[in-house]
């Protein structure tokens, strides 16, 4: 389904479920379609008594590519300064994360959701954050996966990783793609294995998702200029749970811990053991139960069912 936005910009969205009951907004991370929120997952929410939205960002999948603005000039230099951990040079972006989050408010504007519980990985978990702070009274719940507070004092990912996820595949045919997709995820996922049927899901997000390396360009140019949320996460006091894989070598566990610290209050950090920086099935229900009791919970202790930090 598409939603045609007052901006112009269009989103491609499915649902799951009773639009009368809570809503879960899943916002997905890099490069990447709606379909790495997996059918069972959001099943799972359903079951559990809630909406669930799950959509394409700008510039993936079916949803609007930017293409007017080309290329970002300065992403390579960004992406060399970046994985050395360096601070970031000043970026020049086409749009920015507060772009992306207008996207997903429209989102819910079009479905006429007042509220919403926002589920983001990665670059999503910067959105949600930045949807949290921009409209606190349309966020019910916050639970950020896999991602950081854009503090540029925060360890960078392992170099050689990086540098292998810089790789292009060897041409755009559905077959170079498709073994590029799996080269990635078997990275991404480490240390957790890769899902028996992963070749079926990469088979359809690769066919779902044009190849267009300069899309790709722009969405990691919004997440390189990022402002640092640090100063400013403190101030939300909606339920918050940030989920971070002790073996992420991408976007290390320091970030997770630093988005916990910087929310303080009641927020919780759930650390899972053998998980790296996608969450493959291995830990959906374990994350699904912790993301229900965030929704669920008002004040107190929150069994999450693994290693929790305050």
């Amino acid at each position: 389904m598409r939603a045609d936005l007052s901006s112009g910009n269009f989103i491609e969205y499915e649902t799951f479920g009773s639009a009368q009951n809570p809503c879960v907004l899943l916002i997905m991370g890099l490069a990447t379609s709606l379909l790495a929120w997996r059918e069972e997952f959001c099943a799972m929410l359903v079951e559990r008594g809630y909406f669930v939205v799950r959509f394409d960002n700008r510039d993936v999948g079916l949803s609007k590519h930017h293409d007017q603005h080309g290329a970002p000039p300065l992403i390579r230099r960004a992406l060399a300064v970046t994985m050395l951990g360096s601070l970031c040079p000043s970026v020049s972006s086409p749009y920015t994360l507060g772009d992306m989050c207008a996207d997903a408010f429209g989102l819910l504007d079009h479905l006429r959701i007042e509220r919403a519980n926002l589920v983001g990985v990665s670059m999503g978990g910067m959105i949600a954050q930045t949807m949290a702070l921009r409209e606190p009274g349309r966020v019910a719940s916050l639970c950020s996966i896999s991602s950081t507070t854009g503090a540029r004092d925060l360890p960078a990912g392992e170099l050689s990783l990086r540098l292998r996820l810089l790789k292009r595949p060897r041409s755009s045919s559905h077959e170079d793609r498709s073994a590029h997709l799996l080269r990635t995820l078997a990275l991404i996922c480490h240390p957790a294995p890769l899902e028996r049927d992963v070749s079926e899901y990469v088979s359809n997000a690769v066919r779902r998702n044009p190849f267009r390396p300069t899309s790709n360009a722009r969405q990691l140019n919004a997440v390189l200029a990022q402002d640092d949320r640090t100063p400013h996460l403190g101030s939300l006091t909606l339920p918050c749970l940030v989920v971070h894989g002790r073996g992420d070598r991408l976007v290390p566990l320091a970030h997770g811990e630093a988005t916990a610290r910087a929310i303080g209050g009641d927020a919780r950090l759930m650390v899972i053991d053998g998980m790296g920086h996608v969450m493959t099935r291995h830990f959906y229900e374990q994350v699904v139960g912790a993301i229900v009791s965030n929704v669920e919970r008002t004040a107190g202790t929150l069994d999450l069912g693994g290693t929790t930090d305050k």
